[in-house]
């Protein structure tokens, strides 16, 4: 094996880590490694419980290193360091609020990172409703601007990234149109975590494909709402609207959706909410067979689609939120 491919193969026993969560959770319990080449393999930058000055992390910042390494074999440490600091950090009043949006982004992406990779559904659930927690607790408390925290979010096409964006445009939507209630938000903010459950159940070839998809394939793709849905009916601790996320959100009110083709009285709210913020953040991420759109590309295109195939109030509610 060449070098190129030793140090490429080494590289996927280590857990991407943003560089920001060092910057605000004190002294780790992992070793941290930095890899600023692409085909090298990381080299240690740190040893776990010794502490990095905030000059360090200033001077990584400056020369443009925004991801560190953690091994995978600590990567469960690392996620219950993440958590234990996450509640004091999104509640504490004295950071700015992007700079928690961001922290909070970044760590979600991370957790949902590593649930979809064990593929466990009761863990899986039990970080997700945490997570939800952190999300419905941070954005009902504070006045969260849409194109603010659409500048500190990932748009890659990670499954996880997507969910993660989805959920909190999803709450940010409802809250717009009027829900105040933390724990509906809560509710409605894990439903849209779960959206795109049965996706883990799509080959990657497909998921990545940047060709046009086969019609065998898009019916695979299509499949993603049923499997989620089989998935969590079982689940005494999915509600009813989370599971009509999940299954409905690709329905569209004139019967075109998937994956029943049901019309606009059967479509639940918390799914039309969900339909409203997965199209806008499709259409703004990137994605393997296509580059993303501008946000008022985007806001052109929903509107576009109101009120036949996405409902009216919750686009124009959306498209006012988003050019505050």
């Amino acid at each position: 094996m060449s070098t190129v491919a030793e140090n490429a193969s080494l590289r996927r026993n280590y857990l991407p880590v943003p560089l920001l969560t060092l910057c605000l959770t004190g002294t780790l319990p992992v070793d941290i490694y930095l890899g600023q080449e692409k085909n090298s393999a990381p080299v240690l930058f740190r040893r776990k419980h010794i502490d990095i000055a905030g000059s360090e992390l200033a001077t990584l910042r400056e020369s443009g290193i925004e991801t560190v390494y953690v091994s995978l074999d600590q990567a469960d440490d690392y996620q219950q360091h993440l958590q234990s600091n996450v509640s004091s950090i999104i509640s504490n009043a004295d950071l700015p609020l992007a700079y928690r949006l961001q922290f909070l982004s970044d760590t979600g992406r991370s957790m949902l990172r590593e649930s979809f990779r064990a593929d466990q559904v009761d863990g899986m659930i039990q970080q997700i409703g945490e997570l939800s927690s952190f999300i419905s607790s941070l954005m009902s408390k504070n006045e969260v601007v849409v194109s603010e925290l659409f500048e500190v979010l990932r748009h890659d096409y990670q499954t996880y990234t997507h969910v993660y964006n989805v959920a909190t445009y999803s709450l940010l939507l409802a809250k717009g149109l009027g829900v105040t209630d933390e724990k509906e938000l809560q509710s409605i903010s894990m439903g849209g975590l779960l959206h795109d459950l049965g996706k883990l159940r799509i080959p990657l070839h497909i998921l990545n494909k940047k060709e046009r998809l086969t019609d065998i394939e898009w019916s695979i793709i299509q499949r993603h709402p049923t499997d989620g849905f089989i998935e969590l009916a079982v689940r005494e601790d999915i509600s009813e609207a989370q599971l009509m996320m999940v299954y409905q959100h690709h329905e569209k009110l004139d019967g075109s959706g998937y994956p029943v083709g049901i019309g606009a009285n059967e479509i639940h709210f918390y799914a039309k909410v969900c339909a409203v913020a997965d199209v806008f953040e499709a259409l703004t991420g990137n994605r393997p067979y296509r580059n993303p759109v501008t946000k008022a590309e985007a806001l052109e295109t929903l509107e576009g689609l109101a009120p036949h195939k996405l409902d009216q109030e919750m686009v124009q509610c959306w498209i006012a939120l988003t050019n505050r």
